[in-house]
């Protein structure tokens, strides 16, 4: 049996034969999701071609737990979670929760604030807190566990 491992690269290429993005390929217990971007946004279609072609070619590689599993293609949504330095760069300036893992212990924590970007001394992130102190805040994108956009309504 072939692993999720195993087939990222063929499923990244095939998300790219569609001029879109592979952001995600992950169970969340039963289900397998895949999370494709398009820069001019993902349609019905887009995920229902992508989804049809992603079964094909798992199918061929005898892929998945032998109890089977549910493939769900889907965009990021509004409220997306950032998947990588690009996304980082991309959503500059746009309000976030932060999860990060608080320096030296396993406690983990969860801020609000505007991405100011990428530190540029090191490989992480600046964000202007939304709290009452403004102060900026910067995280190792190592200690980051989770960031999604705020949407604004």
């Amino acid at each position: 049996m072939t692993s999720l491992t195993d087939v990222r690269c063929r499923l990244e290429r095939l998300a790219a034969s569609h001029a879109c993005e592979l952001l995600d390929a992950a169970f969340r217990g039963d289900r397998l999701r895949l999370v494709i971007d398009h820069c001019e946004g993902v349609t019905h279609d887009l995920c229902a071609n992508v989804s049809r072609e992603a079964s094909v070619l798992l199918d061929a590689e005898d892929f998945g737990p032998a109890s089977g599993y549910v493939l769900e293609v889907s965009s990021p949504g509004l409220d997306r979670e950032l998947y990588g330095v690009r996304d980082y760069e991309r959503f500059s300036g746009s309000r976030v929760r932060v999860t990060y893992a608080d320096a030296g212990t396993t406690h983990r924590r969860t801020v609000r604030g505007q991405l100011l970007g990428l530190s540029s001394d090191d490989p992480g992130i600046a964000l202007l807190l939304e709290d009452d102190s403004g102060d900026t805040l910067r995280l190792t994108i190592d200690s980051i566990h989770k960031t999604r956009l705020l949407v604004e309504l």
